[in-house]
């Protein structure tokens, strides 16, 4: 009787032991996947949080080395994610998950004391979570982490160990794809302000709830604040404007940072031009460049040339770019631009659309698509083949995201039953042969 009493406690410990592995594999490979995910199909957001990391750090690496860590970093936890989730590699993945939290744990932690950046970026833009949260987030995950490293490897496999190795092929091939698309076009899903099908501008946004600004002026080496109700000098006098600085409201640094408050300047970056610059009837295209001083001189034969080809089809096209007076009017001497040109913090812009130039194009004030110049794939729009048809240059985001989603779900959901094929097959037969006995008797 006490043996039996024994067993069963034991079979008691190793059923609750499975439901709480589990629960950790779904939960954490979950987590994972999700952060994996967002983060890759927006790298340049990422990226752009991780140049704020660095900048904080004062640390200064090769730019094709950022760019490459933040394919790695993507990749890494979706796979990972992935891996726990179906039980492949089901030892050495809750590993890779350990050293993954080791980095992130001190990481948050530090984030959390110091407060260098606003959110951590660990979901893109799909998830803002204070810097706090997110620690003790990592906490939880790493104690999950740390019982999965223990007991993982005894729970049951979704797909098999001999066809991990397609699911690893498989995964990689999609997160790389997803990010590379990100990278050269448009995040195929949009998580920030100013999504497709919204306006970029709405005229009937109260003054409260639009950004407040100062000015700096300098003159005689000696530099002046002043306010937008302020009489603003003139450089007849002497002054020289220097910059444009937004302030928070209610004294909340980034409490707004996610709300619809894009303005245009003029190239002095003194004069609100947003109503004038975005027309609320008609069709306009937006050359959008957050960093003047990287775009290549490359760029401005395409531009001008698609600028000729605005003219020609009725569509207003002007240029947006953050840079110094010095940066636009260099810019303006090299490519030759014909089109108007205003400013716009770097901030907004990279909010609106990726890419270095990005292009937006907008209908009565609408955004019908967004792409970086790159991506359309058009030489010369001056060609006789050339569409008439803006639209035509855009690109159908979940239409992509359907098609490339719906083969790799297809090519797992493939692996899982050819994983349990086997034990399909003899459950059939087991039942088969115990149908035969009991007609036999």
């Amino acid at each position: 009787m006490k043996i039996q009493t024994a067993f069963m406690k034991m079979n008691i410990r190793k059923s609750w032991k499975g439901i709480l592995t589990w629960s950790f594999r779904i939960l954490i490979g979950g987590l994972f996947i999700f952060s994996g995910f967002t983060k890759a199909v927006d790298p340049w957001g990422t990226l752009y949080k991780v140049n704020d990391y660095l900048t904080v750090m004062s640390l200064n690496l090769w730019p094709n080395l950022t760019l490459v860590g933040v394919f790695f970093l993507c990749g890494i936890e979706f796979l990972t994610g992935v891996f726990l989730l179906l039980g492949c590699f089901r030892k050495s993945i809750p590993i890779v998950a350990g050293l993954i939290m080791l980095f992130m744990l001190p990481l948050t932690l530090w984030i959390a004391l110091s407060d260098p950046v606003a959110d951590c970026g660990c979901f893109g833009d799909a998830l803002i979570i204070s810097n706090w949260a997110t620690f003790w987030k990592n906490i939880l995950i790493s104690a999950g982490v740390i019982w999965l490293i223990k007991y993982n490897r005894l729970q049951h496999w979704i797909i098999t160990p001999a066809l991990q190795w397609i699911c690893f092929v498989a995964s990689g091939f999609f997160i790389v794809i997803i990010s590379l698309i990100g990278y050269l076009y448009q995040p195929l899903v949009d998580f920030r302000q100013y999504q497709v099908g919204e306006r970029i501008y709405d005229v009937e946004t109260s003054v409260s709830e639009l950004p407040s600004y100062e000015f700096v002026y300098e003159k005689n080496g000696e530099r002046k604040v002043f306010q937008e109700n302020d009489e603003l000098p003139s450089e007849d006098d002497g002054w020289i404007f220097i910059e444009r600085i937004e302030l928070p409201r209610n004294n909340v640094a980034d409490s707004y940072k996610h709300e619809k408050n894009f303005r245009i300047w003029d190239k002095n970056g003194e004069e609100d031009e947003t109503e004038e610059a975005i027309l609320s009837e008609g069709k306009e295209l937006i050359v959008m460049m957050p960093q003047l001083s990287l775009v290549s001189p490359a760029t401005t034969w395409k531009l001008n040339s698609l600028y000729e080809w605005s003219l020609k089809n009725n569509v207003n096209m002007i240029g947006v770019v953050a840079g110094t007076k010095e940066e636009i009017a260099e810019w303006e001497d090299l490519s030759m631009a014909s089109y108007a040109v205003y400013t716009a913090d770097d901030t907004q812009i990279k909010e609106i659309v990726r890419g270095n130039p990005g292009i937006v194009y907008l209908e009565d004030g609408i955004i019908e698509w967004k792409s970086t110049l790159a991506a359309i794939n058009i030489d010369d729009f001056l060609s006789p083949d050339t569409s008439t048809d803006a639209k035509s240059f855009g690109f159908e985001n979940y239409a992509i995201l359907r098609n490339i989603m719906g083969i790799y779900l297809i090519i797992l959901s493939v692996l899982i039953v050819l994983s349990f094929m086997p034990k399909l097959r003899n459950l059939y037969f087991r039942r088969s042969s115990e149908k035969n006995e009991v007609g036999k008797d």
